[in-house]
């Protein structure tokens, strides 16, 4: 359906954008403008893993399409996109269709991550100037939990420092979080008790090996 527009009014767009503080990395994205109004909010997606592609929730999860059993495209008639201009990041490099030819620019903790992201985005509004004046949000789940505040914090600190396009960063959204598992998974097994997922004998039991998680979270 979608109210009669076909995919050829949409603005879609997928490419890659070099990031100018790497060696050779180079970010994948698709986006899709919203089928309401160009001034909807920019709303980017980060699939968590870490290592997981954002194609995951464009097919599966909030995109404009769902994929048919005969493996054609259908409307989502629950994409975020009717209210939202919608971006998908392949990221952090190496994950997806994003890549890189030198190894150094495989990032391994949020820093390095936030900042491939930041110039990701100024690179996109570079391209898209009329989409940087619209209300920004940040968005996710999983192991996004990580992510998200700290690309946060460094559209934050580059809006302070004046580094680039000035990102109106209106908020964020965390769906079903990884942010610190050490306080996260002791509370768990009470949740589960809670909700009659558990019995009170399997809660016991989990409650044991508790001090074993919390070990090898350390350990890592």
């Amino acid at each position: 359906s979608g109210g009669g527009v076909s995919v050829e009014d949409l603005g879609h767009h997928a490419g890659y954008y070099k990031l100018p503080h790497s060696h050779d990395a180079k970010m994948f994205y698709f986006f899709f403008e919203s089928r309401n109004s160009k001034k909807d909010p920019v709303v980017i997606w980060l699939t968590g893993g870490p290592g997981c592609s954002s194609e995951l929730a464009v097919f599966y999860e909030n995109g404009p399409f769902s994929i048919a059993d005969n493996m054609s495209l259908v409307w989502n008639e629950h994409g975020w996109d009717k209210a939202s201009n919608l971006l998908y990041v392949d990221q952090p490099t190496g994950t997806g269709f994003s890549y890189t030819s030198d190894k150094r620019d495989i990032r391994h903790n949020e820093n390095g991550v936030s900042n491939d992201l930041y110039d990701f985005l100024q690179a996109f509004f570079e391209e898209h100037p009329k989409l940087a004046e619209n209300d920004f949000y940040i968005t996710g789940e999983s192991y996004a939990g990580h992510y998200i505040p700290a690309f946060a914090a460094r559209v934050h600190n580059g809006n302070k420092a004046k580094e680039g396009i000035h990102i109106n960063l209106k908020g964020f959204a965390i769906g079903n979080g990884l942010t610190d598992p050490g306080v996260q998974y002791k509370a768990y097994p009470d949740y589960a008790l809670d909700m009659g997922i558990i019995n009170k004998s399997q809660y016991n039991r989990i409650s044991k090996i508790i001090p074993v998680c919390e070990l090898a979270i350390k350990l890592c």
